[in-house]
């Protein structure tokens, strides 16, 4: 009874919803990060980022991994307060998941919020190459909503190998002796300038979920308009505030609720500049415009 009690409270947001039920299949891919230029990424379900799995608070969440890798694997639920066994860290809070096998993890989900999943085996590696997706919480669907829609933005630090229609891109945007890329970073899996424009309505207000899945902090600033913060890795804000500038630490999320009230082309950008480029040629790297239409 002492142990059952003891269980109960590593797992305080009780499943009582529905059991959603997700695969993601873990397999090098050929990637397209700007027009006519591919990589060589490791990807869930041949994309990057991987699959939006979205949910309901009070679901279960069940998850089969399979893995194509030509070496182990596993997924960690950032942010998530699973069960131990499914924490994705080999030998500490899960098993890994070698070559050819598959495994699944089933976890209730956590209070509503923005989280995301990577891999915890050579992990800097692996999220490098591509291993990386967003696990987002709805409210209950009685719950009042204060925005009338959502972008993700998520940020990558790209390290991998160039596919037969490669050629240099983004921040560094060359290659080592072995092949590999060095230092591209990515918006939503595109270098700049091929991230897709944002376009809103005067009057909508936008919830972004920003997600930083690299090493280096990002501070994330945006033209004509400013964010309101309402929540930070997965926590709602005890009072939301105002920013223009977001410094996104690694693995760090933000929910910020954009009024997009200023029409006219905006850049939203880096604002270490070395990751944008020259906006007089073409920005590279971690910017795109946001387009408000009157």
């Amino acid at each position: 009874m002492v142990a059952a009690l003891a269980g109960a409270a590593l797992l305080p947001f009780a499943a009582l919803g529905a059991t959603r039920e997700f695969t993601l299949t873990a397999a090098a891919t050929a990637w397209e990060i700007a027009p006519g230029q591919k990589v060589t990424a490791w990807a869930y379900n041949a994309s990057v980022p991987g699959p939006e799995l979205r949910v309901s608070a009070g679901d279960t969440i069940r998850v089969k991994l399979v893995n194509h890798l030509p070496e182990a694997t596993t997924i960690h639920w950032h942010g998530v307060p699973v069960p131990n066994g499914m924490d994705g860290v080999p030998g500490i809070s899960a098993p890994v998941v070698q070559r050819g096998e598959q495994f699944t993890y089933e976890f209730p989900a956590p209070e509503p919020g923005t989280y995301w999943y990577h891999p915890h085996a050579d992990a800097a590696a692996q999220i490098a190459r591509g291993l990386y997706g967003l696990l987002i919480v709805d409210p209950p669907s009685s719950a009042p909503r204060t925005w009338d829609r959502e972008v993700s933005l998520v940020i990558g630090e790209f390290s991998g190998t160039m596919g037969a229609m490669g050629g240099g891109m983004g921040m560094g945007g060359g290659m080592n002796p072995s092949g590999m890329m060095m230092g591209t970073l990515l918006i939503n899996g595109k270098a700049g300038p091929h991230v897709p424009d944002l376009r809103f309505r005067k009057g909508e207000r936008v919830l972004f979920r920003m997600v930083n899945t690299g090493n280096m902090v990002h501070p994330m600033h945006l033209h004509g308009m400013s964010w309101t913060v309402t929540a930070t890795d997965g926590f709602a804000a005890p009072a939301p505030y105002r920013k223009d500038t977001l410094p996104i630490n690694a693995g760090e999320r933000y929910d910020a609720v954009l009024d997009a009230s200023n029409p006219g082309s905006w850049m939203l950008h880096c604002h270490n500049l070395q990751h944008v480029g020259d906006g007089a040629s073409g920005a590279t790297g971690l910017a795109l415009l946001v387009v408000v239409e009157p």
